[in-house]
């Protein structure tokens, strides 16, 4: 192995000496070391081609590459999405109708227990020979109620609650015996009331 690398090495030192010589015609060199000269001569310029290509290669990479480095970034094109703003929901007229029959239920619950006489407290009089008791009450299911337009400026509406105000007796011989008898319905009459609806609610 040593011998082998001493003659290579023996060789590459005398190959450029030799392609001296025979360039200035100062040795002759047969027809197979001139092709082996000539071969080695062909190798030796293609190494340099090729080492030149690739450092040229290599800075054209170097000199590119930072100029796609300084590309800015593609702006975004997405547009956020915006939420449509809701609607107030407003008041319907069903709505305000509703409220006043509530109202109008409720005052007559009210109405029943704070006349008087009433049911739970009847009154008694005697007329000749006889005791006459009575009391007061607001029949509920002859309730009605109307919603329309107020025309004077204030209040939106304007709101009808009508009811049968009536008046029921018993006579009997005696105080206790016409307060347990059969009452019976002597009188009515047809009451209507007037509210406004403003700012959101029924004003009595």
């Amino acid at each position: 192995m040593k011998q082998g690398r001493i003659a290579m090495a023996a060789k590459a030192l005398t190959l450029p000496v030799t392609l001296a010589l025979v360039l200035t015609g100062a040795v002759c060199v047969s027809q197979a070391g001139a092709a082996e000269t000539a071969a080695t001569t062909q190798q030796t310029q293609q190494t340099k081609k090729a080492a030149a290509k690739t450092t040229d290669k290599t800075a054209k990479a170097a000199v590119q590459k930072p100029a796609q480095a300084a590309k800015p970034a593609p702006k975004s094109t997405q547009v956020a999405k915006v939420a449509p703003a809701k609607k107030p929901v407003g008041e319907t007229l069903e709505d305000v109708h509703n409220k006043l029959d509530t109202l109008a239920r409720a005052k007559l619950r009210h109405m029943n227990e704070s006349l008087r006489p009433c049911q739970t407290r009847k009154d008694v009089v005697q007329n000749g020979n006889e005791f006459v008791a009575r009391y007061l009450a607001v029949d509920t299911d002859s309730l009605s109620t109307d919603v329309h337009d107020a025309q004077g400026p204030g209040a939106k509406y304007v709101g009808l609650i009508v009811y049968h105000e009536q008046e029921y007796e018993s006579r009997a011989a005696t105080k206790e015996a016409a307060l347990t008898g059969s009452f019976t319905m002597v009188k009515a009459r047809r009451v209507t009331e007037i509210i406004r609806y403003d700012k959101g609610k029924w004003i009595d």
